[in-house]
């Protein structure tokens, strides 16, 4: 199995699973941290529905989402988020904003793996995604095919259009359904909101 990763390009592994003192304080670190050093956006690492919360002191803006065997996945302290709260996304798809809200000492996504059924106890991330549990800088992709149309698949992929309308897409630029106006001034806004977002100026 490849590995599972987060974001595009390379990223680094900054706090791995395991105990670490921080502010004079030892404590049992249960996920990894990690930072995308090309692309801040964070992908999805399975299946699943996803929940956006926010926690004031804790993960801060952070994305919990539940597999289909109960698993839960959190992604925390993102800048923004990207996927609806409730949706249900594909591996791979773009999830949200790498930040540094919560509890945070710098920008980076923490991931987190729990079992069903439980709000305490962790399961082992690094296992999961075959992320090696060091420090280290590490180049993975996210995985997952969201459409046999190749364009409508990048366009999932960067978070432009979403599950629901991919279909409509799908029809649409394959001649087989008129254009939509609604629908192009929406991806339109949705593009150039992404440019604004990597700091692109006309």
């Amino acid at each position: 199995m490849s590995m599972l990763s987060p974001f595009k390009g390379t990223f680094a592994l900054t706090s791995p699973r395991g105990y670490r003192t921080l502010n004079g304080t030892r404590e049992y670190h249960k996920g990894i941290d990690l930072v995308g050093k090309e692309d801040a956006t964070v992908y999805a690492i399975a299946d699943g529905t996803v929940y956006t919360l926010y926690e004031q002191n804790g993960f801060g803006n952070y994305i919990r989402q539940h597999t289909a065997d109960g698993k839960r996945i959190y992604y925390g302290h993102l800048k923004s988020f990207i996927a609806k709260g409730g949706s249900f996304v594909k591996k791979g798809q773009p999830l949200g904003v790498m930040g540094a809200t919560g509890h945070a000492f710098g920008e980076h996504l923490h991931l987190e793996l729990r079992p069903a059924g439980s709000s305490s106890s962790s399961l082992d991330i690094c296992e999961f995604t075959k992320i090696p549990n060091t420090f280290g800088t590490y180049c993975g992709k996210p995985q997952g095919e969201f459409s046999k149309d190749k364009t409508v698949d990048m366009l999932m992929q960067c978070g432009i259009v979403d599950s629901e309308n991919r279909e409509n897409w799908e029809l649409m630029l394959s001649g087989k359904a008129p254009l939509n106006q609604q629908y192009v001034r929406i991806l339109f806004e949705r593009c150039c909101k992404k440019l604004l977002e990597k700091g692109v100026s006309a």
